[in-house]
């Protein structure tokens, strides 16, 4: 209880005074939630065999749910709007059980990135310098930023749960996803009701699990992403600051010697987390691209029947805003990293000091016009232009779909 009712605990106190003292990262408590709902573990070997047999469970499920739907494909064939429909469920949710699978896979190089980033965030708010005020009002705007897109997430999280468990209740047609049980025939609620329950109750409970497990992996994921441009945005304040302290110039070199390590941290942490998060990359690059040009495809197929282009304008919203907030938050850390540079040239007069000192600014200078980006190399790294590219992308095959159905 203290884990889950912490985060908002801490939030409560930041609200109170901006200038709070953070004990912990929001991504601690995140990373406590997915664990919790049995998705993260700390080390396969330290754990109790009920987690490992939890973990299992849910990937089964997934699995399992996966499989029902795509057996429905066969039957839905000669309606295109049905097939999309069977499709799309099946990428968003083959999408959930890859991210879930990565963490299970993924834990050990998972929880030390946390870690080193909440080691950051400790040493930035034990900072006692000039910008000591400014730099604990950015840690507490950030959290609270990061504490409002997780509320928001959960609240669509049981709006649309909802929307999927009560239209199956009041019209009795069906189950919330078209699905086929082999041998089974589950979803039929004529001639086995209590199959039909059980199938019901299973969907619902899947959604659920699955809405809150990849709400949980995306804001621990874009979250890292924010921290580390905050960790940037700091480390811009502390080093305008070097000019500004009265002291001999031999305690400024080191203070920007001490910075330069802290930015080649930086940087290889990006670089252990680009390795870390590479199949996450792809895959959410890979679901997004065809989610959004499918679902669209789909809401114009049925735009003569207002509720089923309705929800799959909410599959495609869906799929949008997930993108967008991975975007957006890449695209923070990205022109952060350029800002190092500038901050750097901004050391007044810094060009009139000693050799050394000159040739340090320099060295930061130059390595800090390489923009640090969260990248599954060779692709493109998560920014607005990114963003774009993915939508225009889906566009084409948008377009292709269209020309067909002529």
């Amino acid at each position: 209880m203290n884990h889950i009712l912490g985060f908002y605990t801490q939030a409560k106190m930041v609200l109170r005074q901006r200038e709070h003292l953070l004990e912990q990262v929001s991504l601690i408590f995140v990373r406590s939630y997915i664990r919790m709902i049995g998705i993260l573990p700390r080390k396969w070997s330290e754990e109790h065999v009920y987690y490992s047999l939890a973990h299992t469970l849910v990937i089964a499920m997934s699995a399992m749910f996966i499989v029902t739907v795509a057996c429905d494909l066969y039957e839905a064939r000669q309606n295109l709007t049905l097939l999309g429909d069977d499709i799309v469920v099946i990428i968003g949710g083959s999408l959930i059980m890859l991210k879930i699978y990565f963490h299970g896979q993924h834990s050990s190089e998972i929880h030390p990135i946390v870690d080193k980033l909440n080691d950051l965030h400790k040493m930035f708010a034990e900072y006692n310098g000039r910008s000591r005020l400014k730099i604990k009002r950015l840690q507490c705007s950030f959290y609270l930023f990061e504490v409002f897109a997780f509320s928001f997430y959960i609240f669509l999280i049981v709006l649309f749960v909802t929307a999927v468990m009560v239209p199956p209740l009041l019209t009795h047609h069906g189950l919330p996803y078209r699905a086929h049980f082999p041998i089974l025939r589950w979803e039929n609620s004529d001639q086995h009701p209590t199959g039909f329950a059980i199938a019901y109750i299973f969907q619902v409970f899947w959604t659920f699990h699955a809405l809150l497990s990849i709400v949980c992996m995306d804001i621990l994921a874009c979250g890292i992403f924010l921290q580390t441009a905050l960790n940037l945005k700091i480390l811009c304040i502390r080093l305008r600051e070097i000019s500004a302290q009265n002291v001999e110039e031999r305690e400024s070199l080191d203070e920007l010697k001490s910075l330069i390590k802290i930015h080649q941290y930086i940087i290889n942490l990006i670089e252990n987390i680009n390795a870390c998060y590479y199949l996450n990359y792809v895959a959410q690059m890979g679901a997004s691209t065809f989610m959004i040009c499918l679902t669209a495809f789909e809401a114009l197929l049925a735009q003569d029947r207002p509720m089923i282009a309705i929800k799959f304008e909410i599959y495609m919203l869906s799929a949008f805003l997930q993108l967008l907030y991975w975007c957006c938050a890449g695209n923070l850390v990205f022109f952060e990293s350029l800002h190092v540079a500038d901050a750097a040239y901004e050391i007044p007069l810094w060009y009139t000091r000693s050799k050394e000192f000159k040739m340090t600014v320099a060295f930061l200078i130059r390595r800090a016009q390489k923009p640090l980006q969260f990248r599954p190399s060779p692709l493109y790294g998560f920014n607005i232009k990114t963003f774009t590219s993915i939508l225009s992308t889906s566009y084409s095959y948008f377009a292709l779909l269209c020309t067909m159905n002529k």
